[in-house]
């Protein structure tokens, strides 16, 4: 199974995940953070959150 995630450099950016063994493709439009993709083929359902770099913070670090 390879999963592809593609993020365009636009200013308004949303998320394209596919599966590439099956070729199943899925595009969310931007404002999603966090997206779910089901590939039929492998019967598996992928979630994929994004979040930009300046928003980074180290969870292992909490108080």
């Amino acid at each position: 199974m390879n999963y592809r995630i593609e993020v365009p450099q636009e200013p308004e950016r949303g998320i394209c995940v596919g599966c590439e063994a099956h070729e199943a493709w899925e595009e969310f439009q931007p404002g999603y953070r966090t997206v779910a993709f089901y590939c039929d083929g492998c019967g598996f359902e992928v979630e994929i959150s994004l979040r930009d770099t300046h928003e980074w913070r180290d969870l292992g670090e909490m108080c």
